[in-house]
């Protein structure tokens, strides 16, 4: 009974953490992690929140009481009446997703705004747009956008107000083409060329300004909707082919628009710019031989700065140091103005030479600037450092020369000597033995500034949230040289531990299955954060994961704060289409996620046409009560069309995956399935032991990628037999934008196995010079070898040049494969999935030309 009374005596003594809040919190594990012990610092990151307004605490007895004033958050955005312009670029627009908190300075009022002028841009220059936002008790939000689209304007013309110009001349100058679908933004951003063209031609006092747009019903049909052609390009016919296409393109995304335009309904509208001519002046050089008037015109900048007296002075001053610059030292330019033609008169004079030693030629300024850069640049090769170089000259007037001559004064050699670091540190000695494997070399600030970053990235990665370090410099100097040395004293401190990792945001998804994707460690390294964001994202379950991390520096502790937002967890699709061999075909495909909150994916897929019919159905979880395993399984009907044959397989397979690293999984797989081929059905049953390894340096847009797949697989049934195949892909980036890319597969496959499980090669994947499994036929063979090089170089921009070389061959005996060879180039632009490419390959043979293929493909091909 004593025992009984001073626990619940001790029990009681103990106080609580409670957590109060004005709207409830979307999901979240808050209650559990906290403490007495470390309220102060969850409430720290809860303060961090976006959706968190303000956090108070207050003590009640024993008890902590947590007020959390949260903002209302957008639960759902509605748009309607768009039909022209997508949900995604007018949320993009906005800036806005679901999930985001309503805050004092949230853009109501500028809503309406930005999404005219979106229209605008889309050519609806008379959309109307209503904004309204309600709150629930909840603190949940909906926000309506209502729109009226209003008619779609056309681009008929520039008017130029105050111009005694053509108008169709400035049309062509800026670019305005009838047809076009008109652009607010594209229109305004044309005013500076129109300025341009004005100074151009002697305008110089002229100034001009977009006034707006004017509108209105265009009462004859507008053909030139369908080929918006800029003018003066109707011979060329690539510009013909590419008016067509926007013009074809127009009337798929706005076919009542076009029609209304091409039976004399549509609206037009002409962009309106006011001028301000001023006078035109016209300039004449005279006596000017070596420069054209083009560039004389810049050395005067009259364009730029008008007309006045004092710009003509400074215009003669322009044009005599230009030419002076060229060796013309006696030229001498005189001006008269008369009713806007002004006349400058040059006396150029001979032409004077410099002497550089035993070399004399013509003078030119840039040409001693350009040695005297290479002096420079030759003397900091050689460590001299802080090198100055002067250039004396002496003007021989009589003889019109110039004598020239470099003063150096190299000063001393800058010498990296040593960095030397204290303690015995192993991973700290290590950082800086790979820096002085280097040494002694010439004096680079560089090689100082990226030890410092790898010292500040050794103690973040690895959870020293107190390393420091200070250097000391110690000089040493002889008749030549100044040497460095750089004296380190680094601190690690005490590693920090990993704390609490704090949820937020998740709804439907367990808290088991979130501490399944999380990685943790006793100690925190910034590689937790890594595997753990991989982990989530992989999942497919959410669509926005972000980590941050909160050094606790009382308890030697870093907590995570983990926001979650999941996608959404079902979608489908329905899909109906023609062509000549299956005629019609009807598709559907339905997806859920995360069935039951346990992480369960579950997909289906059904399409049928007049000659076949296939399906799938998929069940899998990526964490499959723990970290390290996954589990997939599928019931199937599938087709697929060979050179040599067609095969229709029906069955089940599971496969059951266990993470020995977060990218490399090993473990069984089970098939049982009926093969139709070559009128024949084939029932096998297939035990399967694999190795899967993939890497990636990031998870969205690749620059490293390591795929392996090692496969061993024994087959019984109406056939016994084995099988293995390797297949590797590396994507290696290298030096000035350019990436290698390596794959190597090979297989074998022992006797009695049937046409489907033997080796062909040829086609997109393998050897593009051949024909699809062109090589191995009839029957496919029991080894292949195959290999690929590839060199994407980035040319300009997104744009990409990769040649590439392949070499592979099957046969029934390893010892006689037939090697075979093709070779091509590809050219594409890069997106965040990979290449989009345009290839063409060629086979290693002699009659290579008339055997050319063709392939369009989008990503990397494992």
């Amino acid at each position: 009974m004593l025992v009984l009374f001073l626990f619940l005596f001790c029990l009681g003594s103990w106080g609580k953490v409670i957590l109060e809040s004005n709207y409830p919190l979307e999901g979240n594990n808050l209650q559990k992690v906290l403490t007495e012990r470390n309220y102060e610092e969850i409430v720290q990151i809860i303060s961090s929140m976006e959706v968190v307004k303000n956090v108070r605490t207050e003590k009640k007895g024993e008890d902590v009481i947590i007020y959390v004033e949260r903002y209302p958050v957008i639960k759902k955005i509605i748009i309607s009446g768009n039909r022209g312009v997508s949900r995604q670029e007018i949320l993009g627009v906005l800036g806005l997703a679901e999930g985001a908190p309503i805050t004092e300075d949230f853009p109501l009022k500028e809503i309406e705004e930005r999404v005219k002028e979106l229209y605008a841009d889309k050519g609806f220059l008379e959309a109307k747009v209503a904004v309204t936002l309600s709150v629930d008790q909840r603190g949940y939000a909906e926000l309506y956008v209502g729109i009226d689209e209003g008619d779609l304007f056309f681009l008929k013309g520039g008017v130029y107000e105050g111009s005694r110009l053509d108008s169709k001349f400035l049309d062509r100058k800026l670019g305005i083409v009838e047809g076009r679908v008109f652009s607010k933004s594209q229109i305004e951003e044309k005013l500076p060329l129109l300025q341009d063209t004005y100074l151009s031609l002697g305008f110089w006092e002229s100034f001009v300004y977009y006034e707006g747009v004017k509108g209105e019903v265009y009462p004859r049909p507008f053909w030139r909707v369908l080929m918006p052609l800029e003018p003066g390009s109707s011979k060329n016919p690539l510009h013909l082919a590419g008016a067509l296409v926007e013009g074809l393109s127009t009337l798929f995304t706005h076919p009542i628009a076009t029609f209304k335009a091409l039976t004399g309904k549509g609206h037009v509208a002409y962009p309106i710019f006011r001028v301000v001519e001023g006078r035109r002046y016209h300039v004449t050089f005279e006596g000017n031989s070596f420069f054209d008037g083009s560039l004389l015109l810049k050395a005067t900048q009259l364009p730029q700065k008008g007309v006045d007296p004092f710009s003509l002075e400074e215009a003669v001053e322009g044009i005599g140091e230009l030419y002076k610059t060229k060796g013309f030292l006696d030229a001498s330019v005189s001006y008269q103005v008369k009713d806007g033609n002004i006349i400058f008169r040059i006396h150029e004079g001979q032409r004077y030479f410099m002497v550089i030693g035993n070399k004399e030629e013509p003078y030119d300024e840039e040409k001693l600037e350009e040695i005297k850069e290479e002096i420079l640049e030759d003397l900091k090769k050689d460590g001299y450092l802080l090198a100055e170089v002067d250039v004396h000259k002496r003007v021989d007037t009589t003889a019109k020369k110039v004598y020239v001559e470099f003063k150096v004064n190299k000063g001393k050699k800058q010498i990296l000597k040593d960095i030397v670091c204290e303690g015995e540190d192993k991973d700290i000695r290590e950082i800086f033995r790979a820096v002085q494997e280097k040494l002694p070399t010439f004096y680079d600030t560089k090689i100082i500034e990226n030890l410092n970053l790898q010292l500040d990235k050794y103690f973040k990665e690895k959870g020293y949230m107190e390393g420091d370090f200070s250097a000391e410099v110690r000089l040493e100097e002889d008749k030549d040289a100044v040497f460095y040395t750089y004296l380190y004293k680094v601190t690690k401190g005490e590693r920090y531990r990993l704390g609490e990792d704090v949820y937020y945001g998740y709804k439907k998804i367990s808290q088991r299955e979130l501490s399944y994707m999380t990685v943790r460690d006793e100690y925190y390294y910034r590689k937790l954060d890594d595997m753990t964001l991989y982990n989530f994202y992989t999942s497919d379950i959410f669509s926005g994961v972000r980590i941050q991390t909160f050094v606790d520096r009382k308890n030697k502790k870093v907590h995570r704060l983990i926001q979650l937002q999941e996608d959404k967890r079902g979608y489908y699709d329905l899909a109906v289409g023609y062509n000549t061999q299956d005629r019609i075909t009807l598709g559907f495909q339905l997806g859920l996620k995360d069935l039951m909150g346990l992480g369960v994916e579950l997909k289906g897929m059904y399409a049928r046409s007049s000659k076949r019919e296939a399906y799938r159905l998929s069940v899998g979880d990526k964490f499959f009560f723990t970290r390290n395993l996954w589990i997939n399984g599928d019931i199937f009907k599938e087709w697929s069309q060979h050179r040599s044959y067609s095969l229709t397989s029906k069955g089940v397979a599971v496969a059951f995956g266990y993470r020995i690293t977060p990218y490399t999984s090993i473990g069984p797989a089970f098939s049982v399935t009926d093969n139709s081929v070559l009128g024949s059905i084939i029932s096998l049953r297939k035990y399967s032991f694999f190795l899967l390894r993939e890497y990636r340096d990031d998870i969205f847009s690749p620059q490293r990628l390591h795929y392996d797949s090692l496969t061993f697989t024994v087959a019984e049934g109406e056939r016994r037999y084995t099988k293995l195949e390797l297949n590797t892909y590396y994507l290696i980036p290298l030096p000035r934008r350019s990436t290698l890319v390596l794959k190597v597969a090979g297989g074998s496959v022992s006797k009695g196995a049937p046409i489907f499980d033997r080796f062909f090669l040829g086609g997109l994947k393998d050897m593009r010079g051949y024909s699809y499994e062109e090589i191995g036929q009839p029957s496919g063979g029991r080894y292949y070898l195959f290999g690929r090089t590839e060199l994407e170089i980035s040319v300009r921009g997104p744009f990409v040049v990769i040649p590439f070389y392949e070499m592979g061959g099957v046969s029934d005996r390893i010892s006689r494969i037939d090697i075979k060879h093709s070779f091509g180039v590809s050219a594409g632009f890069q997106t965040p999935v990979g290449p989009v490419r345009f290839d063409i390959a060629f086979p290693g043979e002699k009659n290579f030309l008339r055997r050319v293929k063709f392939y369009v493909s989008v990503g990397y091909l494992y």
